[in-house]
């Protein structure tokens, strides 16, 4: 088992989605680096130190799904945009597949720019899970023991000391039930003025 860490630069329910019961990433730094988590490998983001490099989220992988079979998985319908619908319906991140080997794109307020197509699809997967820490605005401080798993620069950080990942993962999990414990820290708000 890994950890992969690194710094959420914003959050706005996008990168990761954590919508509809899944904890979904697909378009975010862990993707264009294109790291190789795989079942029961973790990921987790922090804020940057700003924000006081507070936990963001955590999620245990449950599969990497290459866009082509995101895009048509019936559990992962409702991950597409809607750009009139809701916010959290507008931050889908289900919108890449292949058509004879070029990129297409369902319509999205986020990612739309040439440059995100290519940096999006330069490693096509999306990181899936079903068991997630998701606390968004009410990112969380981890005890210093833990400040290693901390990435503080860009990119992903893996190799971190194994007592370490499993110290850390049975505090996560011993103080906070599994799913979303607040809205997204940069999310916007619906017209009746709440974000979910």
């Amino acid at each position: 088992m890994k950890l992969y860490s690194y710094i959420v630069k914003t959050d706005k329910g996008l990168a990761p989605n954590p919508f509809w019961g899944w904890c979904t990433l697909a378009l975010c730094t862990p993707n264009h680096m294109g790291i190789k988590a795989n079942q029961s490998d973790w990921i987790v983001g922090f804020t940057n130190a700003a924000r006081g490099n507070k936990l963001v989220f955590g999620m245990e992988v449950l599969q990497r799904i290459h866009f082509n079979d995101y895009i048509k998985d019936p559990r992962f319908q409702r991950k597409k945009p809607v750009i009139a619908g809701t916010w959290r319906q507008r931050c889908g991140d289900n919108i890449y597949w292949q058509d004879e080997e070029k990129w297409c794109q369902l319509d999205s307020p986020y990612h739309f720019s040439k440059k995100d197509l290519r940096k999006d699809t330069k490693h096509p997967y999306a990181f899936v899970s079903k068991h997630f820490f998701y606390f968004g605005k009410n990112a969380i401080l981890v005890p210093r023991e833990f400040d290693t798993i901390i990435w503080k620069k860009q990119g992903c950080k893996h190799n971190h000391d194994p007592v370490d990942v499993r110290n850390f993962l049975e505090w996560l999990q011993q103080n906070f039930s599994a799913g979303r414990h607040g809205e997204s820290m940069d999310g916007e708000m619906d017209s009746k003025g709440c974000t979910n």
